[in-house]
């Protein structure tokens, strides 16, 4: 994918993305890591304990956000289609850099709650990807690793304010372990699950940005 013609997102990226790049506490940046023969190595040696439960546990999460929300959001959920579907999850899920929309999706006991879109960014880091969300109150910025043929690890931490993100594991509360997954041509979701959230989720629709709003590459 081409370069974004938004030169503000680039700019906001090499600030959002800059804190977790890092040798420090034990995290390194991915790009400093040699490529394993196990595709699920790279995230298995960095993710916490817990957060590492709640990714094994993300069927039932699913399934109880989704039992959450149906009552009162039943239409809105089926018009979400493949989106908020748990069992879809297409082979080939890496993502080509450059600017995506990605639009917030919110889903558990409080119901269902979707936001406008705003933009992340996906960077090409040599043998890793890198993400990060560029807009919205709170941005979460961290690296995706491969885990299999349908999906890839997030492992990230949230920005707030104009603070950049932290580095994953280094402040608590902040950091966030996620799931991203191909569920059509052109369309990928980062399904997230925040600490203190038994049965919520919070639900990334990604799709690039149209071609007619990007520059060529060297612009």
């Amino acid at each position: 994918m081409r370069r974004t013609a938004r030169s503000l997102l680039l700019c906001l990226l090499g600030a959002t993305l800059g804190g977790c790049a890092t040798t420090g506490g034990g995290h390194r940046a991915p790009g400093m890591v040699e490529v394993s023969a196990d595709p699920g190595r790279e995230w298995k040696e960095r993710i916490d304990s817990a957060d590492a439960a709640r990714l094994a546990a993300l069927p039932a999460r699913w399934a109880s956000a989704l039992a959450a929300a149906r009552p009162r959001f039943a239409a809105a959920l089926a018009r979400e289609g493949a989106l908020l579907d748990p069992t879809r999850a297409l082979s080939h899920p890496a993502l080509p850099p450059g600017a995506y929309r990605c639009r917030l999706v919110a889903l558990g006991a409080s119901g269902y709650r979707s936001a406008p879109p705003g933009f992340c960014q996906v960077g090409d880091e040599g043998t890793s990807q890198s993400f990060a969300r560029l807009t919205g109150t709170e941005r979460p910025s961290g690296w995706l690793f491969p885990d299999g043929d349908t999906r890839l690890v997030f492992l990230g931490a949230y920005a707030t304010g104009k603070a950049r993100a932290p580095v994953y594991g280094a402040t608590p509360g902040r950091s966030v372990p996620g799931l991203v997954e191909r569920i059509a041509p052109f369309r990928w979701r980062l399904t997230l699950l925040p600490a203190g959230q038994a049965s919520g989720l919070t639900v990334y629709d990604i799709t690039p940005v149209p071609a007619e709003q990007q520059r060529p590459a060297g612009d």
